[in-house]
């Protein structure tokens, strides 16, 4: 399903959607245990599997809390539904960002220099 034809279906089935999305990106991010990350976000973990699993929503503040708990922005784990995606891909880029050597920026940066250069070539 594309987030673009969200007018065009019931709520039922954008919230099943919804519960899909934030599910999968849970799971791509979570490194420690279901525990360790309910401990982490102040959340039972029979309610972070279900989020988790799907079955069930988090409110704002839960899910900021998971996010944090999985050193992530909300943007994350929402990223699907973001229809600003400079602003997505700057969230994004800025998290990877951190976790890089300074060799490997100095190297971003390069890239990004020399992207432009060549840009501005044409």
């Amino acid at each position: 399903m594309n987030t673009d034809n969200f007018d065009y279906i019931d709520n039922n089935e954008k919230t099943e959607y919804f519960k899909k999305v934030l599910s999968e990106n849970i799971k791509k991010y979570r490194t420690d245990t279901q525990e360790v990350v309910a401990e982490k976000a102040e959340l039972s973990v029979d309610m972070f599997s279900l989020a988790e699993r799907g079955k069930s929503l988090l409110n704002s503040y839960n899910l900021t809390q998971v996010a944090n708990a999985l050193n992530v922005t909300p943007n994350h784990l929402l990223r699907e539904f973001i229809k600003n995606k400079q602003m997505l891909y700057d969230d994004l880029i800025s998290y990877e960002l951190d976790t890089l050597t300074a060799e490997e920026k100095e190297f971003i940066l390069y890239t990004i220099k020399f992207i432009k250069q060549n840009k501005l070539g044409k």
